[in-house]
């Protein structure tokens, strides 16, 4: 019976959607045409209402709202942004001041120029780098090259290797596998480079040769090259292993060339 019900009420409204059709369609012939017109401009007019409401929906309340915060939030990220740089050059700035403060120290005891170092010390594995100085500046092969505080008389990091008319290439002393002769409170060795501005040596047992201790070389004039960064030694062996380092920050932006 409850099928039954349901196919005949399902049949109902069958019968009138169809007769609601037909009407619609009779009374459209008999008007011309006019009562289809006037749907469509029924139907226009609930669109426009609907995306007229929508529309002032949008903008405002919550959603004006956030559209707004959006804006401002992207507004001062870019000012953040603006102000990070300009920190970031003020600093770089600083820096190469301050370093070419202390080079200038270097003129009170040793004829020569400063010049830019326009190659990282650790973008080549042959311990090389290049300074904005050449051949039309003075500079020759073999000239040393310093870096560090100059008050502390300073630090030889390399020698002039070859130059150009505006550019030189400079061999740092602890270039990898370099081997330079120096002296460490009084004890004669061979430091064998390492890169990075470190270097490594042997010495006997009974060196008294300690942490901190100023490292020169003959053959940089007898100017310091580095310090002693630390002492090994194994129990039964004859030697100690010695450690020496540049003891400043290998990103200097200038260097200082000692003239002939």
């Amino acid at each position: 019976m409850k099928n039954l019900y349901q196919q005949n009420k399902s049949r109902r409204r069958l019968l009138v959607a169809t007769v609601f059709v037909i009407a619609v369609f009779v009374a459209d012939t008999l008007s011309g045409g006019s009562a289809r017109a006037f749907a469509r401009a029924g139907a226009a007019y609930m669109w426009a209402t609907g995306a007229s409401a929508g529309e002032t929906v949008f903008d405002s309340g919550f959603f004006s709202t956030r559209r707004a915060l959006e804006k401002e939030n992207k507004s001062l990220r870019e000012e953040l942004t603006q102000l990070q740089t300009r920190v970031a050059v003020f600093d770089i700035l600083k820096s190469e001041n301050e370093s070419l403060r202390l080079l200038t120290r270097f003129t009170e005891r040793e004829r020569g120029i400063t010049a830019p170092i326009i190659s990282s010390f650790r973008s080549s594995p042959y311990g090389t780098f290049l300074i904005g100085a050449g051949s039309e500046d003075g500079i020759r092969a073999g000239n040393l090259v310093m870096a560090g505080d100059p008050q502390f008389g300073g630090f030889v990091i390399g020698r002039v290797e070859n130059t150009d008319a505006r550019i030189s290439l400079v061999k740092a002393v602890f270039a990898p596998n370099e081997t330079t002769d120096a002296v460490i409170s009084g004890i004669s060795v061979m430091l064998l480079g390492r890169g990075g501005g470190q270097a490594r040596a042997e010495a006997p047992r009974d060196a008294e040769i300690k942490t901190g201790d100023a490292v020169f070389s003959p053959l940089m004039g007898g100017k310091a090259i580095g310090v002693v960064g630390g002492v090994e030694v194994d129990k039964g062996d004859a030697s100690e292993r010695v450690y020496v380092m540049v003891p400043f920050s290998l990103t200097s932006r200038f260097v200082y060339i000692i003239g002939e």
